[in-house]
């Protein structure tokens, strides 16, 4: 016997171009003020740290993925309970393929609600999800139109060709909140 979760289809959202633009784009089309807004890091010396804007409330990385980071992560989320997190640290399970940018943006953001002007759609989906497990919370995420909106909106601009929304992407965005 199957559940209607066995035969649920699998949701895909177009990868993000790595840009500040892209990111800043989806930020503030859910609601975001344009106050706040992603930087360029250009190097971690002294000279170069600089010239990002102050204050940082988080970093967005973008690494390459490898066969071996995918085994490791495969088996660490396997030995842990992804909606037993702290109460200090605002946490979604990612379920949406490709949307690993907008989930490191939706993190940089749950963690700083306090520290950012957070307005719209947005302050809407935190308030609905701030008493939900990690994985209730991707499954409203799932249903949450305006945010895929956002995410598509920002995911069309950029220098480069728009991918397929299942393409096989080889990178990861993560992020470092503070």
């Amino acid at each position: 016997m199957s559940s209607s979760a066995d035969t649920k289809e699998k949701i895909y959202w177009v990868p993000l171009e790595s840009s500040p633009e892209a990111l800043s784009k989806v930020m503030h089309g859910m609601g975001v003020d344009k106050a706040t807004g992603f930087s360029d890091v250009w190097g971690l010396d002294e000279e170069l740290l600089g010239m990002v804007a102050q204050p940082v409330r988080a970093l967005v990385f973008l690494f390459p993925m490898t066969d071996k980071y995918v085994q490791q992560r495969k088996q660490y989320f396997e030995g842990i309970n992804n909606n037993k997190v702290s109460p200090n640290v605002w946490y979604m399970r990612q379920t949406i393929g490709n949307a690993c940018g907008t989930m490191a943006i939706f993190h940089a953001l749950g963690n700083n609600q306090k520290d950012i002007k957070i307005d719209g759609e947005l302050a809407k989906f935190f308030e609905r999800v701030k008493d939900m497990t990690p994985d209730e919370r991707a499954a409203e995420l799932e249903t949450t139109r305006a945010m895929a909106e956002a995410h598509k909106e920002g995911a069309a601009d950029g220098q480069t060709a728009v991918p397929e929304a299942d393409a096989n992407v080889l990178h990861h965005y993560v992020a470092f909140v503070n």
